[in-house]
């Protein structure tokens, strides 16, 4: 993937990372991590596993010369999965970036408790 596409995912995952942070605090464990990056990786899958299929289609169609009015129905559905593709992908990216983030927070006040106040959680 070239730089400056990948500078504009970048931005893209922290614009997605800030709407999400603004709607929901960070995790408060790693199992409600987990959780939630399972059921974004989940939707890329399925996203993906669509586009699969579809490109399957249009190699059909183009095997067995299909109009180009035809063509043009399978290439938009491709285009519009790809982009619902890119999308899930860039929120599965956001909530793994959230769950650095909160384990780095969590880090931070495991350190500041005692070990007394560690051992009472």
């Amino acid at each position: 993937m070239g730089n400056v596409v990948k500078r504009e995912v970048y931005k893209l995952i922290d614009k997605e990372l800030a709407a999400a942070n603004e709607k929901f605090p960070l995790f408060g464990s790693s199992h409600e991590a987990f959780a939630v990056i399972l059921e974004e990786a989940e939707e890329t899958k399925e996203e993906a596993q669509n586009l699969e299929i579809l490109v399957n289609n249009f190699w059909i169609g183009v095997r067995e010369n299909h109009s180009p009015e035809a063509a043009h129905e399978e290439l938009t559905e491709i285009y519009r999965t790809a982009l619902d593709l890119a999308v899930e992908a860039i929120q599965t990216a956001a909530m793994a970036r959230k769950g650095i983030l909160s384990n780095i927070e969590l880090l931070a006040i495991d350190q500041c408790l005692t070990e007394e106040e560690r051992g009472a959680l």
